[in-house]
């Protein structure tokens, strides 16, 4: 035994690095990260945040995050903080133009009366909003208010437009900070009870107002397998919500949204969720209908520049979800 020990530091060496070659060749698996998914807090989001509340999403795979503004949906994936998010078309083209590497993966719903411009007592019409202050929040408010103003002759420089949360706007229309706003679900069913007149909305739109699920170019490669899940869960959720069908969890949608069950079923019923074949329609077209939409937004100095015009749908997860 003694014999053996001077063998031991000679022999401790070689052994070390054996041990950091079969490392090398044969690393310990990595854990993989979590989807981390921001629908946002409004009736298009639901059935993501429906689907985590019953743990059809599972979170040992994802992460699914509460955000109440869409303005901080789109912040949190331009920040890296969101692997997938439910935006609208418009901020799409925004996100393009402002070079995020992101991808199209499915056309969830379009607004049908969800998004309109509403204003104060003594305002008639569309007309009477020159030189008028008009709350609007960036995304789908922006592109309602300029198709309103156009319709009419005018654009946003004929008003005032005033940056504004949807939450901040029943109050500022009340005490007369601003003189109307351009205001979404559910806080356009909220204020129906205020008094306001709507002068107009998301059915006289040309180009509707769509929501997509977009997903970042690295979750697309990294996390297939959970992309293709959260298309699969989103469709059967997003039919049985918007059909009316009893689930559990209504409850906890009511909660959030911050309305009673009768204006929860107003909501939702502004609100067209698109059928499987209907999606897959709406994904072909959204080329020529992004196009319109460029044509609009820098007509208005929305946006500067034209986003490329290929390589950001990618319909493969929506065929393997659905074939």
């Amino acid at each position: 035994m003694n014999q053996l020990k001077p063998l031991l530091p000679r022999l401790l060496a070689p052994l070390c690095a054996v041990l950091l070659l079969v490392a090398a060749f044969f690393p310990y698996p990595k854990e993989k990260n979590r989807l981390r998914v921001v629908p946002g807090v409004w009736p298009a989001g639901e059935a993501v945040l429906v689907a985590r509340d019953l743990d059809a999403l599972p979170r040992k795979h994802f992460h699914v995050i509460e955000i109440p503004w869409a303005s901080a949906v789109v912040r949190a994936f331009a920040n890296g903080a969101a692997d997938a998010a439910v935006v609208t078309m418009d901020n799409v083209i925004r996100m393009r133009e402002s070079g995020q590497k992101l991808k199209v993966l499915m056309a969830l719903s379009q607004s049908a009366g969800a998004d309109a411009l509403l204003a104060r007592e003594g305002i008639q019409s569309l007309a009477d909003l020159k030189g008028k202050r008009v709350a609007v929040e960036r995304g789908a408010g922006t592109y309602l208010l300029i198709n309103a103003l156009e319709s009419v002759g005018l654009t946003q420089a004929d008003t005032e437009p005033v940056p504004m949360f949807q939450s901040e706007m029943d109050q500022a229309l009340q005490n007369g900070q601003v003189d109307a706003a351009v205001v979404a679900e559910p806080w356009l069913t909220k204020l129906s009870h205020s008094g306001v007149r709507s002068l107009y909305d998301s059915t006289q739109l040309k180009v509707p107002i769509t929501y997509v699920l977009v997903a970042s170019e690295r979750a697309c490669t990294e996390s297939r397998e959970e992309l293709v899940s959260l298309l699969k869960v989103q469709a059967e959720l997003a039919g049985k919500i918007g059909g009316g069908t009893p689930i559990p969890g209504m409850e906890e949608v009511a909660r959030r949204e911050r309305v009673d069950a009768k204006d929860l079923a107003t909501c939702l019923g502004r609100l067209r969720p698109l059928q499987k074949t209907e999606s897959a329609e709406v994904l072909k077209q959204l080329p020529q209908m992004s196009q319109q939409m460029v044509e609009q937004l820098l007509r208005n100095d929305v946006i500067r520049t034209r986003p490329a015009t290929d390589g950001w749908i990618n319909l493969s997860f929506f065929e393997e979800a659905f074939r």
